[in-house]
């Protein structure tokens, strides 16, 4: 075997390996964000018994914590955890290897490292905080890597002129309208808003964008200490709510938009902008379903 061939080899198998790593990285970096998600709702109250009183107690949080749906939720969430950092090793080792030949893989491995030590460091240094920057952090952190990881399996399948990612100002925008859409969902949740809006398409009640709400749109502000019926009731939260929903709306018209727009050009990335439009839809179903049933943990964390 000549060396030319030789390193031909050795880069296939290195791109095998990182796109399986990748592939295994992408559904185990998504059961750590269910997970936590389950994990930080359940805390928060949400399929508690005494329901709606228990929303918000701290006292809801003990009685969680001794149960054992949490016990196997949190195991789930530290066994996934340690495999993703797993895998990110390989992926950082593979790709160093590949750095002059493949210059971007290796900056996405950058990346996928640099998210999964923000996450660890993260998790380590804030257990159980109550700050919504913390909630934003592990949301928008593991949202982030998930992409970051289905960017390099994608990166390491197909043609490399395929795998690149055209950054077309629509998509750019739509892209930042998903993460602002993200960004006020996980304030929903971290302020506990998700009840204060008990029906569909309306909030049912008194809401009101005022100071009190821009207030619990600062993720550096903990949330007052109410619970219950006082969340519930309580017009700024009700208002963030709703602001969360017009987000959500505009959202779904805009990728539904470029998903038609895609279609009639029969362009490449119909298909994947119809995945988007189609995944956002199941969304909104979702955290309507969640409100007009009473939050049910089981499609809060669908939604989330």
């Amino acid at each position: 075997m000549t060396p030319e061939i030789s390193a031909a080899h050795r880069a296939e198998r290195a791109t095998r390996l990182l796109h399986r790593a990748a592939t295994v990285g992408v559904a185990l970096t998504f059961a750590v964000i269910v997970a936590s998600a389950w994990l930080r709702l359940a805390q928060a109250g949400l399929g508690c018994v005494d329901w709606p009183t228990c929303y918000g107690a701290a006292v809801t949080v003990k009685v969680e914590q001794s149960s054992l749906p949490f016990a196997i939720m949190r195991i789930t969430h530290r066994i996934a955890a340690s495999l993703v950092g797993f895998l990110v090793i390989v992926i950082a080792a593979v790709s160093l290897g590949r750095m002059r030949r493949e210059l971007g893989c290796a900056r996405l491995a950058g990346v996928i490292v640099a998210l999964t030590l923000f996450l660890a460091v993260l998790g380590t240094a804030t257990p159980g905080a109550q700050l919504p920057a913390v909630t934003l952090g592990n949301l928008l952190g593991g949202m982030a890597l998930v992409a970051a990881m289905e960017w390099l399996r994608l990166a390491t399948f197909e043609a490399p002129s395929r795998a690149r990612f055209a950054a077309r100002p629509v998509l750019m925008i739509g892209i930042a309208l998903l993460a602002l859409q993200l960004t006020l969902g996980a304030l929903v949740s971290a302020n506990y808003a998700g009840a204060s809006c008990a029906s569909f398409p309306g909030c049912g009640g008194a809401w009101e964008m005022s100071g009190a709400m821009a207030r619990l749109l600062d993720p550096w502000q903990l949330p007052p200490p109410v619970q219950g019926a006082a969340l519930i009731d309580d017009p700024a939260r009700a208002g963030l709510h709703m602001l969360h929903r017009f987000a959500a709306a505009l959202v779904v018209i805009w990728w539904c938009a470029v998903a038609l727009a895609a279609l009639r050009r029969k362009s490449p990335g119909a298909a994947a902008a119809s995945w988007a439009a189609g995944v956002l839809l199941v969304q909104g179903a979702l955290g309507a379903g969640a409100v007009m049933s009473g939050l049910p943990l089981g499609l809060a964390v669908a939604h989330n």
